[in-house]
């Protein structure tokens, strides 16, 4: 039974940069798995920050100008979350921070945003800066979802997350880390939004535009052959020059019919029929579900909140283990061989 205890808010940015989803988790005494989701909030990213955030990723150079003006929106987020929400109380902030760099193989990731300014600004304790430490180990620094996947969401077969990038994770209950293997498939919202805004859309609702557009059989060919040898962890850098390139040269419409085939397909491939969770933006993409069920996934779909904040959750849940110094990292699924305590904590 859940009881009220402790409550961490859960603030996760992906690469598709299209907002900040916040999710105020209440845990239950020292069981993690007990837990309750409370209250939740989507925020758009600002205009002039997105911006701000594209002109990072291209100029290949780390942004303190970009950091702390993040780091300023997520106060801002934190903020009008208190405002919204009066009655429900924060003890602690987990703050993914937003991914600009990604080179696990250079022992090198960087989220912006990652500052003590938030804690001090807010009042709230700020756990963060979740990857580094496990890049320094060894490890990819990537993906953290699984451990979250286990202790929440440890009844399905898989959990797939469709979100800028796609990640999933196979459950095995009999294993004392609860999860077999798990790794990034491929990127999913950041290239199809990306070929929407080449048609002025902010991204492509229920997959309407790839629905009417051509699959392009040579280009479907090269991008499961491309996606097949991606890396475990997968960064923008990976994206911009792997799989956009096999998509110039044809129309907006044909290109994302072409892409959403093609990422079907492969995950489909590793996959199979599993019981599938899936969440995540791309899971409201009726098409892209469409297709990857005609291939075999068996996908479930949950509750509209959970599909939308599954990863703001498990962020709270990250946060809150690493300030109670317990294991919230599964090292045999990010590369680094070792279960540690990951996450940097700033206090007010």
């Amino acid at each position: 039974m859940y009881n009220a205890g402790f409550n961490v808010l859960g603030l996760m940015s992906g690469t598709s940069l299209d907002g900040m989803d916040a999710a105020l988790v209440g845990f239950s005494g020292s069981n993690s798995s007990n837990w309750k989701l409370l209250q939740t909030h989507f925020y758009s990213y600002p205009e002039d920050l997105q911006k701000l955030a594209h002109q990072t990723y291209e100029s290949g150079c780390e942004s303190q100008e970009f950091s702390e003006a993040f780091a300023g929106w997520t106060v801002q987020c934190v903020l009008d979350f208190q405002t919204n929400y009066p009655n429900e109380h924060i003890d602690l902030l987990s703050s993914h921070g937003q991914t600009i760099f990604h080179q696990p193989e250079r022992k090198y990731t960087h989220q912006a945003g990652c500052l003590p300014s938030i804690a001090k600004a807010s009042g709230i304790p700020l756990v963060t800066d979740f990857r580094q430490q496990d890049v320094l180990l060894g490890g990819q620094g990537a993906p953290l979802v699984p451990f979250g996947d286990h202790k929440l969401f440890g009844n399905y077969e898989a959990c797939l997350n469709l979100g800028g990038f796609a990640n999933i994770s196979f459950g095995q209950p009999t294993l004392d880390a609860g999860v077999e293997r798990a790794f990034d498939l491929c990127p999913v919202n950041a290239v199809l939004n990306e070929l929407a805004g080449e048609l002025g859309l902010a991204y492509d609702a229920d997959g309407a535009v790839a629905r009417t557009g051509e699959i392009h059989k040579e280009k479907l060919d090269l991008l499961v052959k491309c996606l097949g040898q991606a890396p475990a962890s997968l960064g923008y850098e990976w994206m911009q020059k792997k799989v956009l390139p096999i998509l110039r040269g044809i129309k907006s419409a044909d290109a994302m019919a072409t892409y959403v085939e093609g990422i079907a397909k492969h995950m489909a491939s590793i996959i199979g029929s599993k019981k599938t969770l899936v969440t995540g933006g791309g899971a409201k993409n009726t098409y892209l579900v469409q297709r990857m069920t005609h291939y075999g996934i068996h996908a479930i779909l949950p509750e509209p909140a959970l599909i939308d904040f599954k990863e703001a959750i498990i962020f709270a849940l990250l946060g809150m283990e690493r300030f109670h110094g317990r294991i919230n990292v599964f090292g045999h699924t990010t590369g680094s061989g070792k279960a540690h305590s990951s996450g940097v904590i700033f206090y007010p």
